[in-house]
């Protein structure tokens, strides 16, 4: 029986795709396992968590309170104690793997370290390509900098000694050909199952759960008769007590950001005022709530600006559910926004993959390779500019809530239903890589562990030293100074 180490040096139940590679290697039969190896945090999907096959390695990521203006100081420790704390879940704490499956990015110590124990277990090495962990990197210092010019030369070395890639589109896949002279399956982002349109039953449902959520809307939109008292006679902003669709319904527009600097949101915000402003003596035009779900660290600053917004007609409101709980919102939303841009532009943006799952219409800012994933006019529309997007929001959302809805919605969610399913595509495309390689002795696994530990040990050493010496560094040229 196969046996699978799937390592995320991140949040677990933060990264779908690889909880969706998980359930679907463990659902491969014949006793097929699963080790989950990445940070402790938020729950993974219930498919994942009650899978009885599907174990679970948990550790804390490393955290500081310095600035990130002190990089330089704190990355090699960062580096020393993930290592470590990575280390000894896939060296010392999981059964020998026939596969180890490592998300990218993060990419530092994750790669080596990986291809250290694929090498020591005699396992295969499988990279997810998602974007580049230089990409990334450069976004905040610079395609200059020294750390973003070695965390490329690292990427191109490891991918050379992986023994598979999966890539997210065509277009990395060309590009790591071209470069790096490997070539990845593309494996497309897909929506399992449970991404689907939700029925009024369980939008009714929902919105109880929400109720205290969403009261400030309540207040804002004017529909004080779900707000104030929806708790008594069990109305929710949606749906009357009886669980029916309210005539007086607003349209709802949902966002899903992770509240960093490849998405501006700042454009949501304003192609939301122009809305507002267009729309705010219209009668024909429904009220209109926006609610944007994640978490991340630009979330606090977008939020103030949120507070200071003058809106009439509008409102927008922030909001982190539970993992049963997002697929059911997006099945109840009228239209999707996508702000996401990639720092690579090889990427695609998964939330519209869960957008299209619940049969979503998108409106998606433009980037290379969207193409890939929405056409324009077909399922979604693509925009560049907040104005753009005012416009789009207005041609699709009038008479949305009406019997009759808005034909060009309409028109656009026939183009969204059929979206192939993430089994189907994972079957097709992935399923023969995990396969049972031949275990190497026990001896020599035996003495390339200790070899591990004994290098890990160094390269801490080296770390805290360099720390260590940086920091007596700087009091000298403090005293100096003085």
């Amino acid at each position: 029986a196969v046996h699978v180490a799937v390592v995320v040096l991140g949040d677990v139940g933060r990264s779908p795709r690889m909880q969706y590679h998980a359930k679907s290697i463990a659902d491969l039969g014949h006793g097929a396992r699963v080790s989950l190896v990445g940070y402790r945090g938020e729950p993974c999907v219930p498919d994942v968590e009650r899978h009885p096959r599907i174990k679970q390695y948990l550790f804390s990521p490393y955290t500081t309170r310095l600035p990130r203006a002190a990089f330089v100081l704190y990355a090699p420790l960062k580096v020393a104690v993930l290592l470590w704390r990575l280390a000894f879940i896939l060296l010392a704490h999981i059964e020998r793997p026939d596969v180890i499956l490592v998300q990218n990015p993060p990419s530092i110590p994750s790669l080596a370290l990986v291809w250290l124990a694929s090498r020591l277990y005699g396992a295969r090495m499988v990279i997810d390509w998602h974007n580049f962990g230089f990409t990334v990197l450069s976004q905040s210092k610079g395609e200059t900098h020294p750390f973003v010019r070695v965390s490329r030369l690292y990427e191109c070395f490891f991918a050379g000694r992986a023994d598979a890639h999966f890539s997210v589109t065509r277009a990395m896949q060309r590009w790591m050909a071209s470069n790096w002279g490997v070539e990845p399956v593309v494996l497309y982002d897909k929506a399992p199952h449970f991404f689907r349109e939700t029925t009024v039953e369980e939008r009714h449902g929902l919105f109880t759960r929400l109720h205290a959520q969403l009261a400030s809307a309540c207040r804002a939109l004017d529909l004080q008769r779900s707000g104030a008292s929806g708790s008594q006679n069990g109305d929710t902003l949606f749906t009357d007590a009886e669980g029916n669709l309210r005539p007086d319904r607003p349209a709802l527009v949902v966002s899903s950001t992770s509240w960093t600097e490849d998405e501006d949101f700042g454009l949501l915000l304003r192609a939301i005022e122009q809305l507002d402003g267009r729309i705010r003596d219209d009668g024909s035009f429904p009220r209109i709530l926006f609610v944007v779900t994640g978490k991340g660290p630009q979330k606090q600053m977008y939020e103030e600006k949120m507070s200071k917004m003058t809106l009439h007609k509008t409102h927008v409101c922030t909001m982190w559910l539970e993992p049963q709980d997002y697929p059911l919102l997006l099945g109840s939303a009228d239209l999707g926004v996508c702000l996401h841009t990639s720092t690579s532009g090889l990427d695609l943006p998964m939330k519209v993959v869960d957008m299209f799952g619940c049969g979503l219409p998108v409106c998606a800012v433009e980037f290379d390779c969207l193409h890939e994933l929405v056409r324009n006019r077909e399922n979604g529309m693509v925009f560049s500019s907040s104005d753009e997007l005012a416009d789009q929001m207005i041609d699709l959302l009038r008479g949305a809530t009406t019997k009759g809805g808005n034909a060009k919605l309409q028109q656009l969610r026939q183009g969204v239903a059929g979206f192939e399913r993430w089994q189907p595509n994972w079957q097709r495309n992935a399923a023969t890589i995990f396969c049972p390689v031949a275990a190497r002795p026990a001896w020599m696994v035996a003495c390339a562990k200790l070899f591990v530990v004994l290098l890990t040990l160094s390269v801490s050493f080296v770390a805290a030293r360099a720390v260590v010496r940086v920091v007596l560094t700087l009091l000298a040229h403090g005293r100096g100074w003085q």
